[in-house]
C-alpha cells in the first residue's frame, strides 16, 4: 500500500486582483500565497544552480509549491508558484492538473493535441505499438490539462510556454502559448496574459520564470535535503475553465522536470520521491509510472478562500488605517508582516500598497 510522502509594463500586464488585493505574476510567491503546500525532500540530480549571469541558470530543481484558487469555475483562476530553478538548456517543467472528478487521463493517451513538436504524444503518451503505456499517475489522479515550461536560446535566454487539454478520450485544444523575454527590472522572464483553449473560450494564461534562487535543495544523488524557504521560480495563473475544474473538487497538481525531449525524467517531482531516489531517467520507456513509486507524486490545492483578502490590515481590526501605518513605519527596512509585496524589506512599495488599500477591509 502506498504511503503519503511529505515531502514596469510587463508587470502591469500580468497583475491580477483577488478581493481587492493585487498580485503580480513575476515568478515570486507574495506573502499572500500563504504557507507552502509541499516541500521537496531530496537533492536534485539535474544540476544545482550556483548563480551566474542574469537570466541564465545551470541547474533544475523543484523546491516548494504554493497555490490557491481564485474565483469560481467559470471566471476564476488557478494560481501556482513552483519555487526552484529551471536550467536554461531547454529542460522542461511539466505541470499536470487534475481538476474534475470522473474525467481526464490516468495514463496518457497518444491522441492528444500536438504539443512541443508532438512530444506530448510520442515521448509521453502510449507507444505507437501499444506495448508501452503512457506516463501513468498515482491512482486517483486523472490529468485534465498540462502546462509545459522551458527556457534557453542564448543569454539572457527566453522562456517558452505550452498548454493542452487532456480530455478523457483524447483530442481537444492545445499547443504553443507564447514566450517570456527576460525583464532586467523584474529579474525574471515574464509572459503577459495569452489566450488559450478553443477559439472564443476567453481562457487565459500568464506566466513568469525567476531563476534567481541559489538556496533550496543541494545537488547530488537524491539524498535527504530540503527545499524549504525558496519563494522564486515558475509562477502561473491559468483560467479554471482551462483545467476543467468542476467547481467543487480539490485541484491536484503533479509537477516534474524532464530533459528537452521529455523522455528522461529527473528526480525533482512535487509531491515527492522517496529519499535516495536518483533520476527516473528512461525507466518505463521514458514514461514514468508514479503508481508504483512510494508516496503520492502530486499535491493538492484546496478550494478555499485563498490568501488573506486584507493583508494591509496589520493589526487585525478589519480596517487599514493610521494604526496599520504606524506598524508599517515601525517595521521600516526590516522583514515581517508589513512586507506586503514579499520582497524581504519594508519600504516605499509596501507603503504604497497600504495606502492603496486604505479603509474598511473587503467582507
Amino acid at each position: 500500500m502506498k504511503t503519503t510522502f511529505i515531502a514596469a509594463s510587463a508587470l502591469m500586464c500580468s497583475a491580477f486582483a483577488l478581493a481587492g488585493v493585487e498580485y503580480v505574476v513575476d515568478g515570486a510567491a507574495e506573502t499572500g500565497y500563504g504557507s507552502a503546500i509541499v516541500v521537496q525532500g531530496i537533492g536534485t540530480s539535474f544540476g544545482n544552480h550556483l548563480g551566474s549571469s542574469p537570466g541564465i541558470c545551470d541547474g533544475s530543481e523543484l523546491d516548494v509549491a504554493y497555490g490557491f484558487i481564485s474565483g469560481d469555475a467559470a471566471t476564476g483562476s488557478l494560481n501556482l508558484v513552483l519555487a526552484g530553478n529551471l536550467q536554461t538548456n531547454f529542460n522542461k517543467i511539466n505541470v499536470f492538473v487534475d481538476a474534475r472528478a470522473g474525467a481526464g487521463q490516468n495514463a496518457l493517451r497518444s491522441n492528444n493535441p500536438d504539443v512541443d513538436f508532438n512530444r506530448l504524444n510520442t515521448a509521453m503518451g502510449a507507444s505507437a505499438d501499444g506495448l508501452t503505456p503512457g506516463l501513468t499517475f498515482d491512482a486517483g489522479f486523472d490529468a485534465d490539462a498540462i502546462m509545459m515550461f522551458t527556457a534557453g536560446g542564448g543569454a539572457p535566454n527566453t522562456m517558452y510556454v505550452s498548454y493542452s487539454q487532456l480530455l478523457t478520450d483524447g483530442g481537444g485544444s492545445g499547443g504553443y502559448v507564447g514566450q517570456g523575454n527576460y525583464d532586467a527590472l523584474v529579474g525574471a522572464h515574464v509572459m503577459s496574459p495569452k489566450p488559450i483553449g478553443p477559439a472564443g473560450s476567453g481562457w487565459e494564461m500568464s506566466a513568469a520564470l525567476n531563476n534567481s534562487n541559489i538556496a533550496g535543495v543541494s545537488g547530488g544523488d537524491g539524498g535527504k535535503s530540503s527545499g524549504a524557504g525558496v519563494t522564486t521560480g515558475i509562477e502561473v495563473k491559468i483560467s479554471l475553465a482551462a483545467v476543467n475544474w468542476d467547481g467543487t473538487s480539490p485541484i491536484k497538481v503533479c509537477a516534474f522536470v524532464t530533459n528537452d525531449g521529455h523522455n528522461y525524467a529527473s528526480n525533482q517531482v512535487l509531491g515527492g520521491l522517496p529519499v535516495g531516489s536518483g533520476n527516473l531517467g528512461a525507466t518505463f520507456g521514458g514514461r514514468p509510472n508514479f503508481a508504483v513509486i512510494d508516496g503520492n507524486q502530486y499535491f493538492v490545492v484546496s478550494a478555499g478562500p485563498g490568501p488573506n483578502p486584507c493583508p494591509a490590515d496589520l493589526n487585525g481590526d478589519s480596517a487599514v488605517d493610521g494604526q496599520d501605518l504606524g506598524v508599517l513605519l515601525g517595521s521600516w527596512a526590516g522583514p515581517g508582516a508589513a512586507d506586503l509585496n514579499g520582497d524581504g524589506a519594508v519600504d516605499g512599495q509596501d507603503l504604497g500598497i497600504l495606502l492603496g488599500a486604505w479603509g474598511s477591509c473587503p467582507q
